[in-house]
């Protein structure tokens, strides 16, 4: 295996963490709880999560490496 290389700080790092826990609070669960659990169950609320998640992730790869080339 190859080792892994992190090259940014490690404020950078503890910034997105904290995004990423504002996220998961704000959206009432992680991507892949909405996504595997919420789904199997057909919950609404899940569903609407998932493809928001979707969407968002779509539209941030799009701009990343189509826009701000």
């Amino acid at each position: 295996m190859p080792p892994i290389q992190i090259e940014t700080s490690h404020v950078m790092l503890a910034f997105v963490g904290l995004l990423v826990g504002y996220g998961t609070r704000l959206g009432s669960g992680c991507t892949s709880g909405h996504g595997v659990c919420g789904l199997s169950r057909r919950s609404p609320r899940s569903i609407a999560a998932t493809v928001v998640f979707m969407l968002t992730g779509f539209a941030a790869v799009y701009l990343l490496r189509h826009v701000l080339v």
